[in-house]
């Protein structure tokens, strides 16, 4: 049953302290955020390096941030001019103006304060303890939650790292030397602005030393498999989460099913561990103006510590499954003890849980098997909210920590242009934002991704009642696109997935591409001595286009130099294996006109149609097969009578050229694989890096390839 995210949001009243009007903030937004991203931030354009030296003196040298009065937009006016096409030099000048606005004023701190660790906890308790009760039938609950934690972003009081004030990590003094961790699993690639501290993350000092809370890193070290003589973590974990915690963009392309568990358990890590380390920040911030207001003294400590709404992170899974797994992990890490509450697990467990009377096709492939064994609704939305000892499920996006959804489920609920009904205001202030198996959104709908990612950190459209007075400035600069973390991870890399990183994720704090040191080939998986033909198309002429050589051009080559190879009469049972489906449907057209004896089968067939269309070409009656790489991805459907395969191009996943090699059982039968200079990703999923090199420059057209 597919489960709909109610759209609508509360209209409770809730208090409402402005020191902005929302007119005035928009007028903010227009001034500053506007111009600065079209004149400085262009998408897609390269940072230039700065040498550390550079960016001290230039911190050094920065006017400090005053208090929010008549004159702060004049203040950040100036501020934006003088630093045209240096945005990671606006956020350090940012926190050094913090800083100094905290070491000037010490009196203002929680300690001078009188405010003691246990005083804090039995603050975070009370709060947690007024959330909790009615939490399953009394809807005010979730706004009074609201009210009390969506002032999220922790002050510079706080002594741990997050992204968006701080690159030092908590305990550590500015002078420490940065140097990336070696690592001989991966392939790493990082901009120049990229640093970390040389750890292996073996203890669990280690995970708090990288700003992980204590009780996170406790229950990390309890829950965890390995040995503590080898770490609390295994090699790759440590490898990855240290540019998790320093806030980096990430691509991560070694996805498998063998290092699942462990990648959703580093997220949930990350995840809860932003939640909680924001919220205690906030408790800390309102404990301090609420002992303020008590004396009736003047706070002249400017607290920023929020966005426009709540939501932080944004998690994007293809399936409920998935979601499944994830939400399993972090109530491991979140509850710890015997005070546990769960609001709406057995709704959680009914629509996201496997079928207890499911069982596994065994006549599938291992990878089909693990890909789609339990709940594989690809339409979903789950709202999430974290406290001290509670998890709410099901929670109202504005009341909400983290959003769990998928590309279909997530825009279903912002709507498209021109519809009457569209919400993307919570997703005004996502601070990290998840890509979990990206090469699956690939098979499913590239489109709803890209339309989920550019809806992110807009502008919100009306007041959500937030607090303008302590909503960060590089929010109301407009600059959260370029505060946002984002994590992507894939089981491999292609053009839609390299432009969507280098594109949308523009992080200032720079970016990390890890991958597999050694990427094999899957020839070794044929299980036939088949005769494979690597043909390379005709090298693109000057006066055509790349979007039109691998579109008309390829068409072009394979109707006239591809097809009339096999039109011959002792050609017969052939197999056309199509990547996309406009290519598809182009090809399709063409054989409507020439009136060729042909069958399809696609993603869009009815199960009636494949069951007569695969008898029907097993009994010798059809001649050639069109089908489609997402038909193979959903179904993988074994065929019989299988004479030869043609591939119109490279496929995405190397798995279905071996699917369609392991058919071909007769002797006589054949493979050929159309490929151009663009194919070089894929091809090298097939053949292997060293002979991908030789297919691309050998001045030869033709290749063939003998399995043993």
């Amino acid at each position: 049953m597919k489960n709909k995210q109610s759209r609508e949001t509360s209209n409770i009243d809730r208090p409402k302290t402005k020191k902005y009007s929302f007119q005035k903030t928009n007028k903010l937004l227009n001034k500053h955020g506007k111009a600065y991203r079209k004149q400085d931030l262009k998408p897609g354009a390269k940072r230039p390096y700065r040498p550390e030296k550079e960016v001290e003196s230039v911190v050094e040298s920065a006017p400090v941030a005053p208090a929010p009065t008549s004159s702060t937009e004049d203040h950040y006016s100036e501020l934006l001019k003088s630093l045209k096409k240096k945005p990671r030099l606006y956020f350090e000048e940012l926190i050094a103006s913090k800083d100094d606005d905290v070491d000037s004023d010490k009196e203002g701190s929680l300690e001078a304060e009188g405010f003691e660790e246990e005083e804090l906890e039995r603050i975070d308790e009370a709060s947690d303890e007024d959330e909790d009760e009615g939490d399953e039938s009394d809807d005010e609950q979730d706004d009074d939650l609201h009210d009390e934690e969506n002032k999220e972003t922790p002050n510079q009081s706080d002594n741990f790292h997050l992204a968006f004030d701080s690159e030092i990590s908590p305990g550590s003094n500015t002078e420490r030397k940065y140097t990336p961790v070696p690592n001989t699993s991966y392939h790493i690639t990082k901009t120049a602005d990229v640093s970390l501290p040389q750890t292996e993350l073996k203890t669990m000092e280690d995970l708090t030393d990288i700003c992980v809370e204590t009780s996170l890193a406790k229950q990390w070290a309890s829950t965890t498999k390995q040995l503590r003589s080898k770490g609390i973590m295994k090699p790759s974990s440590s490898t990855i989460y240290p540019y998790m915690a320093t806030y980096n963009d990430i691509l991560f392309t070694d996805s498998n099913f063998e290092n699942q568990a462990e990648l959703l358990k580093l997220l949930a890590l990350h995840s809860a561990n932003h939640v909680i380390k924001t919220r205690k920040t906030v408790l800390k911030n309102n404990a301090r103006l609420a002992r303020a207001a008590e004396k009736d003294e003047t706070v002249d400590l400017d607290v920023r510590d929020q966005g426009f709404t709540r939501p932080k992170v944004l998690i994007l899974f293809p399936f409920r499954n998935v979601a499944h797994k994830f939400v399993h992990q972090l109530l491991k890490l979140v509850l710890s003890g015997s005070k546990k509450q769960i609001s709406n697990r057995k709704r959680f467990e009914e629509e996201y849980g496997p079928d207890s009377e499911e069982k596994s096709n065994m006549t599938k492939s291992l990878s089909y098997q693990k890909l789609f064994l339990g709940n594989n609704d690809d339409f979903f939305t789950l709202g999430l909210a974290l406290a001290k000892n509670s998890v709410k499920l099901y929670t109202d996006f504005y009341n909400s920590d983290m959003i769990i959804a998928s590309p279909l489920g997530l825009r279903n609920v912002i709507g498209g242009e021109g519809d009457k009904e569209r919400d993307y205001d919570f997703l005004s202030s996502i601070e990290v934002a998840t890509f979990f198996m990206t090469d699956v959104f690939l098979m499913q709908n590239w489109e709803h991704l890209l339309h989920c990612v550019q809806h992110l950190n807009l502008k919100p459209t009306q007041d959500r009642g937030t607090d303008f007075s302590r909503v960060k400035m590089w929010v109301l600069d407009g600059l959260g696109r370029q505060a946002r973390q984002n994590i992507i991870f894939s089981a491999w890399t292609s053009p839609e997935i390299s432009s969507l990183f280098s594109r949308e994720c523009t992080n200032y704090r720079g970016s990390v591409q890890v991958g597999a040191l050694v990427q094999e080939n899957v020839l070794s998986s044929i299980l036939y001595p088949v005769r494979q033909v690597f043909l390379r198309q005709s090298d693109k002429p000057d006066d055509v286009t790349p979007t039109e050589y691998i579109t008309k051009h390829r068409y072009n080559y394979f109707v006239q130099n591809v097809l009339p190879r096999y039109q011959t009469e002792d050609a017969t049972s052939i197999v056309i294996v199509i990547p996309s489906f406009f290519d598809y449907v182009r090809v399709r057209n063409y054989f409507k006109r020439e009136s060729t004896n042909f069958a399809q089968m696609s993603e869009y067939s009815s199960n009636r149609s494949i069951t007569n269309t695969r008898r029907a070409f097993a009994q010798g009656e059809i001649k050639y097969l069109l089908t489609t790489e997402r038909f193979f991805f959903f179904k993988r459907y074994t065929l019989k009578n299988v004479q030869h395969v043609l591939f119109y191009e490279a496929p995405l996943n190397a798995e279905c050229y071996t699917h369609y090699v392991n058919m071909l059982q007769e002797e006589g039968s054949s493979c050929t694989l159309l490929y151009n200079m663009f194919d070089v990703l894929k091809l090298s999923r097939i053949v292997g890096v060293d002979q991908c090199k030789q297919l691309i420059n050998s001045k030869q057209t033709t290749h063939m390839i003998i399995s043993q």
